[in-house]
């Protein structure tokens, strides 16, 4: 069985570190179809599609009911995206912050945060404060695409000429949205097989369901986000990279932790 759990990991590696690869290229593709800045592809969607490992995990572990592995699971993957991935994304390269992400996201990241931690200061969130994340995440794509001209948005003269001729330009968006999809697909099968094969590891040596939550699950999901950061930071996508630890911070407290409370709080 430990053989067979190693050899699940190493699958659930290797899926991730070729999902970041693919969702990086199919993102950045389409910022540039669209003429958006990196910074909101990677804020909605590299943030969405690296948070969908946590959000697999918490549904599964609110339909089994272990709320402690839900609570636990969100709270554990910030701490490792901003503890853990970014401090490893700046030690290998210094990253550069836009300006707008810094005084608008940031922000908003750190509010958010505060306010869950009050709503569960009680060890309890209620499906009040449920619904509440789930309106602060309809605020924050709203903000989000409303200033979406912000920062450096790539210009068509920087366009390769064929790339903006409608049929070419249509092609290479339905290309990049498959690759995007493709690399989502990608972390979240990784994530899963990370996951199940360490939880099973700690599990089989007594450790609770909590501590679990905030440690092994918790990192083995934040590992889209460090193989997408430290992808995007090689690739000099620093707008990228940052955008997707911060997005994936709010996705986590607002679009994980306040659906599932929402349903099955």
């Amino acid at each position: 069985m430990a053989l067979l759990d190693i050899l699940i990991f190493a699958l659930g590696l290797a899926l991730l570190i070729g999902g970041a690869w693919v969702l990086i290229s199919g993102g950045t593709r389409v910022a540039t179809v669209l003429g958006l800045p990196p910074v909101v592809v990677g804020l909605t969607v590299v943030a969405f599609g690296t948070s969908a490992p946590e959000l697999f995990v918490s549904i599964l572990g609110a339909v089994k009911g272990s709320s402690g592995l839900v609570l636990g699971n969100v709270i554990g993957s910030n701490v490792a995206n901003l503890g853990l991935i970014l401090a490893l994304a700046a030690i290998l390269r210094p990253v550069m912050v836009e300006k707008g992400l810094s005084r608008n996201e940031v922000p908003f990241m750190l509010a958010a945060s505060v306010a869950f931690a009050v709503m569960v200061w009680d060890g309890t969130l209620s499906r009040l404060d449920s619904c509440l994340l789930v309106l602060g995440f309809i605020v924050f794509i709203i903000w989000t695409f409303l200033n979406r001209d912000r920062g450096v948005i790539v210009n068509a003269a920087d366009v390769p000429p064929v790339a903006i001729v409608e049929g070419r330009r249509t092609r290479e968006l339905s290309q990049g949205s498959a690759l995007v999809v493709l690399g989502v697909c990608g972390l979240a099968g990784g994530g899963y097989f990370i996951v199940d094969a360490a939880t099973r590891i700690a599990l089989g040596f007594g450790v609770s369901e909590t501590l679990v939550g905030l440690t092994l699950v918790a990192v083995g999901t934040s590992l889209p986000e460090l193989a997408t950061t430290i992808v995007a930071a090689y690739r000099d996508e620093d707008d990228l990279a940052l955008g997707n630890i911060v997005g994936s911070n709010l996705f986590n407290i607002l679009a994980v932790a306040g659906p599932v409370g929402a349903v099955w709080g």
